[in-house]
């Protein structure tokens, strides 16, 4: 009974992917249906990717090829993101004091928050799967059989990955709580085991050259990588009842041992590692703030509370360590790692590098979101800040001035490494120096904009803020859109115009587009950020 209880606890917060704090002026249909239609969407551009797969699959007769690679597919993903993801779930949950005060057991509660995080992991899949396995039913028109195992098996998908990515995750969690910067050495460790994941799928083809040389074909290549897979494909082959026994014994005894054999340390590393914003004091917060400068003292307040989230850092630095590993393969490859990446991607262009570079710098500013998640971050202790003798304006100049000082280190230096090896012209370092601070101001606008338009202030961990909030939802998107719509029409319009009238063009829209939102921050924002309350 008190494990039940404990799932309808977990379970009633939070458990909507496109989950987001609606006014109140909204009604339930529109709570429903909105995240329906945004769940449809993103399914509907999934589905023509596996249309893609499944109509040249279908000639042959092997349509369910295209569904162990969107397997494969699903199972990285849900490794990647299971690494970060399990920090904020497992072990950084605010309710962790009282959870462990109450007379419950380790393993249930461990049970429980791993049970939400396979649930998490299972919406998000539920995007890949439902289409690929539209797609297949479309074509091979199969039994019954196939309904029902690919439904068990939609399920079964998360488990492993979820438990090796939360041992790595405990891993690094362990390590991580013997350094007194602990935080920074979890974000460091994860980054690192984040960095060989990506160098291991940039070489994925140099590492298994050998098996697929061998290999009869593509599925019994995958299915040897990774066992379940191959069980799967037997069943809806042609059903075998100690493959489902086989299928079912090796998803659920990882994950029976991991929360047997887990609980164990669970409490002590939670014990050893527990720190977080709230124990810092409600006088002596006011008196950092009003020592210094106000603005100085807020953007300090912004970077401890960015540094003190792994999965903040984490998932708002991706751009950031791209940048990073772009410079370091550029001082040891030399301009032919261009080169190389686009023709390993498969893509043939005529722009020169430069050109290549400025849109590198802005796909780097466009994808990197941190202001679309610090209001909400901030909690309960925004009431804090908002009893300060500090005018709002200020407050959100200080998050805009937060993007600046971590994002802009790691741009400017690769502006410098590319500028010193490649020597563009003179017009090309103005364009790209320019463009490096603009596009920083613009999508730290886009995110507290959007940010103060769709609140969570009462998340239970920062993973359900910076993950599952819509403000970063569609901040991303709305980067992706900026980024998309750039490239393309600059690409179309170079046949009519020089390309470096384009880019100024492009730049100068850029800055107007920037003061825009500015103007509306100072208004409308700063409107809305009074009316917040927790």
């Amino acid at each position: 009974m008190k494990t039940i209880s404990l799932l309808k606890a977990a379970l009633s917060q939070d458990m909507n992917v496109f989950k987001y704090k609606a006014k109140e002026s909204s009604n339930k249909i529109t709570k429903i249906i909105f995240p329906i239609i945004l769940f449809l969407m993103v399914s509907m551009a999934i589905g023509t990717y596996a249309y893609m797969f499944g109509k040249e699959l279908s000639n042959y007769h092997l349509t369910y090829i295209m569904i162990s690679l969107f397997i494969i597919f699903v199972t990285i993903i849900t490794f990647i993101e299971g690494i970060y993801k399990s920090q904020g779930i497992l072990f950084d949950s605010k309710d962790n004091e009282l959870l462990f005060s109450l007379p419950i057991k380790k393993h249930q509660i461990l049970f429980v928050r791993i049970f939400k995080l396979l649930l998490f992991e299972y919406l998000y899949n539920l995007m890949f799967l439902l289409p690929a396995f539209v797609v297949f039913i479309y074509f091979e028109k199969p039994g019954i059989n196939f309904y029902l195992i690919s439904f068990l098996m939609s399920f079964l998908i998360p488990i492993i990955p979820t438990v090796v990515s939360s041992i790595l995750g405990y891993i690094i969690k362990l390590v991580s709580s013997k350094f007194k910067a602990r935080k920074i050495i979890q974000t460091l460790l994860s980054s690192v085991v984040f960095l060989g994941i990506f160098y291991l799928s940039m070489n994925f083809e140099n590492f298994i050259q050998d098996i697929v040389s061998n290999a009869t074909n593509i599925n019994d290549l995958l299915t040897s990588i990774y066992y379940p897979l191959g069980l799967y494909v037997n069943l809806i082959t042609k059903f075998n009842l100690l493959d489902l026994i086989k299928i079912l014994l090796v998803n659920l005894i990882p994950l029976i041992l991991f929360v047997l054999l887990g609980s164990k340390y669970y409490f002590k590393i939670i014990s050893s590692s527990s720190e977080n914003s709230s124990h810092i004091k409600t006088n002596s917060k006011k008196e950092l703030i009003l020592k210094r400068k106000p603005i100085e003292s807020l953007v300090r307040k912004e970077l401890k509370r960015y540094f003190s989230s792994p999965v903040y850092m984490f998932n708002t630095s991706f751009g950031l360590l791209l940048c990073a590993i772009a410079s370091i393969f550029l001082c040891i490859k030399g301009p032919s790692v261009f080169n190389d990446i686009l023709s390993e991607s498969g893509i043939n262009t005529d722009l020169s590098l430069p050109v290549i570079f400025y849109f590198f710098i802005l796909f780097v500013g466009a994808m990197t979101s941190i202001s679309s998640s610090s209001i909400s971050l901030e909690g309960k202790t925004i009431n804090i800040t908002k009893s300060l003798p500090i005018k709002e304006k200020t407050i959100l100049d200080s998050k805009i001035l937060t993007c600046f000082v971590i994002e802009l280190p790691f741009i400017i230096f690769s502006d410098l490494v590319f500028f010193i090896i490649i020597k563009p012209n003179i017009l090309y370092i103005l364009l790209i120096t320019i463009l490096s601070f603009i596009i920083v101001f613009l999508t730290s606008c886009i995110g507290l904009i959007v940010n103060l338009k769709y609140p969570k202030m009462n998340a239970s961990n920062d993973t359900e803020v910076v993950k599952q909030s819509m403000s970063s939802m569609i901040s991303v998107f709305i980067g992706m859109g900026i980024f998309i719509i750039s490239v393309l029409g600059i690409i179309l319009l170079s046949s009519y115009i020089k390309i470096e009238l384009l880019l100024l063009f492009h730049m100068i829209l850029m800055f107007i587009i920037s003061i825009i939102l500015y103007t509306i921050l100072n208004k409308s924002g700063v409107k809305e950020y009074k009316k917040i309350n927790v």
